[in-house]
């Protein structure tokens, strides 16, 4: 496990800033500075996030945390190779940070993330 990279606690906090929720974004912002991530792809596609003194329930799936609008909170970026990428922030049944996941858009492996590239949705 590791804490965030620079660039990785940027895109998560442009994303949390999108929540529609005060209590939800408090909570996120709450919980990435007593977090950890393990790298869950070698690729670096997923993240899975640690809080320090919570006990997760057992796992239920996973949801996406909301903006004003009701619609998931979203995020892309390229790839090294150009490839486009959705940049997903995902929460457990409580609502806290479970993790972050990237998703090309024209599938294979991650080669590079352009982390510059970040845009919300």
């Amino acid at each position: 496990m590791r804490p965030l990279i620079a660039h990785e606690q940027a895109c998560v906090l442009m994303l949390a800033n999108a929540i529609g929720s005060d209590a939800e974004r408090n909570q996120l912002l709450q919980d990435l500075k007593n977090c950890e991530v393990e790298d869950a792809a070698p690729d670096g596609s997923r993240l899975i996030f640690h809080i320090k003194g919570y006990k997760r329930p057992p796992y239920r799936g996973q949801d996406t945390f909301r903006g004003k609008d009701g619609f998931p909170v979203e995020g892309a970026m390229a790839d090294a190779d150009g490839g486009e990428m959705d940049v997903l922030l995902f929460s457990d049944q409580n609502n806290r940070v479970l993790e972050l996941e990237l998703v090309k858009h024209a599938g294979g492996p991650i080669i590079g993330p352009d982390w510059d590239s970040f845009r919300l949705k």
